[in-house]
This record gives structure tokens, C-alpha cells and sequence, in this order.
């Protein structure tokens, strides 16, 4: 999933439900735990090998991006532009890094510049919008959705995040559209299912919203998302009351 949108569907919980909780989130990228032992270990061993071409500081900046090692990463992607300017990906990724350590202003810039290099780059439109998300500034943040979709129709976590914006804008059957449209993408994302519920109760369907979080439910504990698993239980366990 390509979503820095962090708490944005915590909107829709609070305003249907009642309730306080974290949000339902798409993460990033697929993150990797490490010990300080374990990661100065690995500090040590990357220290022998040096980048020379801009793949290669791409692949160590990215495998820092993994590593919640932001700064890092970010430093190695400097290095990738230094070398090509016009590296679409080290743009996104240094974005991304940027976003991370919530440097906003700065992931902005560098999907715009991505932008520049390639005018057609959807995801680069979605992690744009998802910047802007994050500074509350969702009528910008939908436009930027709006291009992803119109560029990749088959991108879910776009039309996902689209979901979010449009329900916080108060466009909750928009926002419904936009989660069954991820949904038929991608029929395994618990996320999309929790919040469809939640748009669902917010606009009387309690049948609706109770089968889509039962689903989400089953989708989390499948994914070992205790966590998710346990707080989409609390709110199917608030709506049946």
C-alpha cells in the first residue's frame, strides 16, 4: 500500500460511532523490526559496501526506507539525484522518507518534482494527495486522488484514499463509491471494509455496516492485525448495541 494517510478515517469513527480509536490505515511499505544490536550490526556490514551508481544508492536508500531509517535513506536518495536528476522513484521514495520524519512541505516538493520528470506517474499524484491529507488540506488532496485514478484505474489505494478525503469533506456516498470501487480492485483490504462500514452506518445502513466490519474483522485476524482485529470488534460490538 502506498498511504502516508494517517489519521484521517479516525474522522469517520468519532462522527458514526462515537468512539475513540486509531484510524484504519494502508501502510507504506512492509517494515522490518531490529533491535539496536541487531541494527548497528547491520550499520557495521553496510559500512563495507559502497554505492557507485545511482541503482545502487537507490537500492540502499530504499532498504533504509524499510528500515524506518529516514534520514539515511534520505541522504542516500540525495545521492541518487546528484547522479540523475531525473530518477522518477528516488523522488517518490525521498518523498516518502520526508513524510515519515512529517516534513510535509518537503515530501510536496519532491512529488511535484516527480511530477515534473513524468507528468503520468499516478502514484506520485497518490502519495501527493496523501501529503496534503496529512496538512488537512483535503480539497487539494482529492484533486491529487482524482489524477491517480484518472491515470490508473486500477489503482485501489487511490480510490481508497479518495475514500477518506471525500468522507472527510462530507461526501460520505463519494466515499462509499470509493471503498466499493477499492474493494472490487482489491477484495482483500480490511481497512476498505471497515471504513465502507463506518460510511454505511453514518447513512442508515446498520445491515450494510455490520456485515462490512465483520469482514474487515475476519481480514484483520487473518493478517495477524490483532490490534485492528480487536478495535474493529469494539465497534461492531458499539453498533449492535
Amino acid at each position: 500500500m502506498n498511504s502516508i494517510y494517517e489519521a484521517i478515517a479516525i474522522l469517520g469513527i468519532t462522527t458514526a460511532l462515537g468512539l475513540a480509536s486509531t484510524a484504519y490505515a494502508t501502510p507504506t511499505l512492509s517494515r522490518v523490526s531490529f533491535g539496536e544490536q541487531s541494527l548497528r550490526q547491520y550499520q557495521l556490514l553496510e559500512a563495507l559496501v559502497v554505492p557507485k551508481t545511482a541503482d545502487e544508492f537507490f537500492q540502499r536508500g530504499t532498504d533504509k526506507l524499510d528500515k524506518r531509517d529516514y534520514q539515511g535513506a534520505i541522504e542516500d536518495f540525495n545521492q541518487v539525484l546528484n547522479i540523475n536528476p531525473k530518477f522518477v522513484e528516488a523522488y517518490c521514495n525521498r518523498g516518502l522518507a520526508r513524510a515519515e520524519l512529517q516534513n510535509y512541505q518537503g515530501a510536496i516538493a519532491d512529488f511535484q518534482q516527480a511530477l515534473q520528470v513524468s507528468p503520468n506517474h499516478a502514484d506520485a499524484y497518490n502519495k501527493l494527495g496523501n501529503a496534503y491529507a496529512a496538512q488537512s488540506n483535503f480539497q487539494t488532496a482529492r484533486e491529487n486522488f482524482d489524477a491517480a485514478v484518472r491515470l490508473d484505474p486500477n489503482m485501489a489505494d487511490a480510490y481508497y484514499n479518495r475514500g477518506l478525503t471525500r468522507y472527510t469533506l462530507g461526501d460520505k456516498p463519494g466515499a462509499l463509491a470509493d471503498y466499493t470501487q477499492a474493494l472490487q480492485i482489491n477484495p482483500s483490504m480490511p481497512e476498505a471494509y471497515g471504513n465502507r462500514g463506518i460510511t454505511r452506518e453514518a447513512l442508515g445502513d446498520k445491515k450494510g455496516a455490520l456485515e462490512d466490519l465483520q469482514k474487515a474483522a475476519q481480514l484483520f485476524r487473518a493478517k495477524g492485525d490483532m490490534a485492528a482485529y480487536q478495535q474493529t470488534l469494539a465497534l461492531i460490538e458499539t453498533l449492535r448495541k
